[in-house]
């Protein structure tokens, strides 16, 4: 079952007036203006115009802004976050971006790789990564300790950083090579002219201070940039801008315009009181939940807000929509499309797509704009999904090069040695098969099966003759930090 956090259909956009600047007509009295004022944040989930938020905007009049400066939409990539600023049709639903823009959160060197909590540091910012970050230029398995990466993500608690988007730019640091990174400052030191960013120590006796009239102080949210290598493990700064927490998001349409955000919450106090990636928010009696309730708010609850700004920047919520974790992986060929369903199958189970499914092409052909129309059956595709009731839906799809095996990862259903179902899919394991339990320790058949029980999450890859998978892998997997 599709959930739609923006409606879309006449008579249920639920917009106040907040009329299109390409019109200085007022609206008829009693009736809904034409256009209404619209402002999301979070990742770009596809191309052919720009999608995001589950709102696909059409950009012919669109200007883009990465990091303050002027940009295309080309270079905008899947996965990056971005505030989008713009208006929709109230009896079409059609979207159109005005402003797009995009604030990275650091770009430096990756130290203190960790793959067992799937987490690294740039310039002293922890970087968590998980089944959803999109990686450019590398694999998140490729990832390694010096490579050059730009980060987007969203904010979690504890300043940390759930990357959406990490592109890496070289193998090692050049000299040249830009250190950027945002943050708030902390131990101030005006005698030897240092403080920290995150566990950063940054040098800013050489720097320029854009500051708006302000001295540095502990607390203050800037951007600190370098072009010099790092001396003795301070960054030396050429530049320190004072920023807003909220990364610059355009509120241009602040009062009686829809906000539509995803991002994990960062600070809670109650139901009534809590931020979202920075976000202040509020609940009322009408806000409605989906996957959950009021009580399922907490510190690091990832979900997706629509409602409207008050005049002192609370995002007041109409509904929230709880992210379910992307538990079920699938790596196979497409057997059969239903486009009338925005549907299609693999390994005999069929998954859908919705508004918020991420598209992308990480196949040889490399197409920039790829999405549900592009699947052809006996694509290769890699999915990672979520169960909704009995319906798997998927949360990203990409298209992958051509390969002979499977992977199947989801809920165990039934056990019956030497097989296991899930999804309705037998695997079954033989002499040859390598098994492993949550430590990733190898371990023999026996210990498999005294371990294995309903409700596990067990990783299959092997090869798939239509019906059933025959296992060269049957490993034992959580999804406590992430479900990679």
């Amino acid at each position: 079952m599709k959930k739609r956090l923006f409606y879309v259909l006449a008579g249920s956009l639920l917009f106040a007036a907040c009329s299109s600047s390409d019109s200085n007509d007022p609206p008829a009295t009693g009736n809904p203006p034409a256009t209404a004022g619209i402002v999301t944040v979070g990742p770009i989930t596809g191309f052919g115009s720009i999608h995001s938020n589950g709102i696909h905007f059409g950009t012919n009049s669109a200007t883009v802004m990465m990091d303050g400066e002027s940009a295309i939409l080309s270079d905008l990539k899947v996965g990056m976050i971005v505030s989008i600023r713009g208006t929709v049709n109230q009896t079409t639903g059609a979207a159109e971006a005005n402003q797009i823009r995009f604030m990275d959160d650091a770009e430096g060197p990756i130290t203190a790789m960790n793959r067992v909590t799937n987490r690294f540091e740039v310039l002293g910012q922890t970087v968590l990564f998980d089944e959803l970050t999109v990686v450019d230029g590398a694999t998140l398995d490729t990832l390694a300790n010096g490579n050059m990466v730009q980060v987007s993500g969203q904010w979690r608690s504890q300043e940390r950083i759930q990357a959406t988007h990490i592109e890496r730019k070289a193998n090692a640091y050049a000299d040249g090579m830009k250190l950027e990174v945002k943050g708030q400052i902390s131990g101030l030191d005006p005698g030897t002219q240092h403080f920290n960013i995150g566990t950063q120590l940054c040098n800013y006796a050489g720097a320029t201070l854009e500051l708006g009239g302000a001295a540095l102080a502990d607390g203050m949210y800037v951007e600190v940039s370098s072009n010099s290598p790092m001396s003795n493990g301070d960054m030396v700064l050429d530049r320190i801008q004072l920023h807003d927490r909220d990364r610059d998001r355009d509120h241009t349409c602040t009062t009686d315009c829809n906000f539509e955000l995803e991002g994990f919450v960062t600070s809670f106090t109650s139901a009534t009181e809590f931020e979202v990636d920075g976000q202040p928010v509020t609940t009322t009696a009408s806000t409605t939940y989906v996957n959950g309730t009021m009580d399922t708010l907490a510190i690091d609850v990832k979900l997706a807000v629509n409602g409207t700004l008050d005049t002192n920047g609370i995002l007041v919520a109409d509904q929230i929509v709880f992210r379910l974790p992307s538990l079920i992986e699938f790596e196979a060929d497409v057997e059969a499309i239903n486009a009338a369903e925005s549907s299609f199958t693999l390994l005999g189970i069929n998954v859908t797509t919705d508004e918020f499914t991420l598209f992308r092409d990480h196949s040889a052909i490399g197409a920039p704009v790829f999405g549900f129309e592009d699947l052809a059956v006996g694509a290769r595709v890699e999915v990672r999904a979520y169960l909704d009731g009995v319906d798997v839906i998927a949360t990203r799809v990409e298209r992958d090069d051509a390969d002979d095996s499977v992977t199947l990862k989801a809920l165990v259903e039934a056990i019956d040695r030497p097989s296991i179902t899930m999804l309705g899919v037998t695997v079954t394991s033989d002499q040859d098969t390598v098994f492993q339990n949550l430590a990733t320790e190898v371990i023999d058949a026996d210990a498999f099966f005294s371990l294995v029980v309903i409700d596990d999450l067990v990783r299959a890859e092997g090869t798939y003759d239509g019906t059933s998978i025959l296992a060269g892998q049957l490993f034992l997997r959580n999804c406590e930090s992430s479900c990679l």
